[in-house]
């Protein structure tokens, strides 16, 4: 079980490092293209799609561990009054049809990139393959972590006090 836990910090730890890094390239280049742009008069042809690229493969990169930490948007009102065993079955069955879901995108994302593996990147002159990818890597990925959410406890349902206006924010 230790051999688990110790991959699992490693890919979260793999998964959060990429997602910071490629935001980071991504902000760094948008200020090097204002600066290129504004302050030499030469503008960087490269930086949007590189920036384009670089956020894609980001998003999808830790779209799975955003949903295994419960940071996409759902609408649970429903299903968290239900007891407990009629939860865990609707909940099961909409982990079906994620999974389903995810495996169909992926296998035609595959297909897709493939198909465009000798269609370049106007800028950057890379293969489209490597760009389209993303689409199914990302599915697997998410894919996993809707299956590990299976198998791993249920976190309690937490409450969460949303301010509706100005002055209850500050109290």
């Amino acid at each position: 079980m230790n051999a688990i836990r110790r991959f699992a910090r490693g890919y979260v730890w793999l998964v959060e490092t990429f997602g910071i890094l490629s935001m980071a390239v991504v902000a760094f280049i948008a200020v090097l293209q204002v600066v290129f742009r504004y302050v030499i008069g030469a503008s960087l042809y490269w930086s949007e799609e590189l920036m384009r690229y670089l956020t894609i493969w980001s998003v999808f990169g830790v779209a799975g561990l955003a949903y295994s930490r419960g940071e996409m948007l759902g609408f649970t009102v429903l299903v968290d009054a239900m007891p407990r065993l009629p939860r865990q079955m609707v909940k099961l069955a909409v982990r079906i049809v994620i999974v389903v879901f995810l495996t169909v995108i992926a296998w035609y994302g595959f297909d897709f990139a493939w198909r465009t593996h000798n269609d370049l990147a106007t800028a950057l002159r890379i293969s489209m393959f490597w760009v389209h990818l993303s689409i199914p890597v990302g599915c697997v990925l998410m894919a996993i972590h809707v299956i590990a959410q299976q198998f791993l406890p249920e976190p309690e349902p937490q409450s969460e006090h949303i301010a509706f206006h100005s002055g209850e924010a500050l109290e």
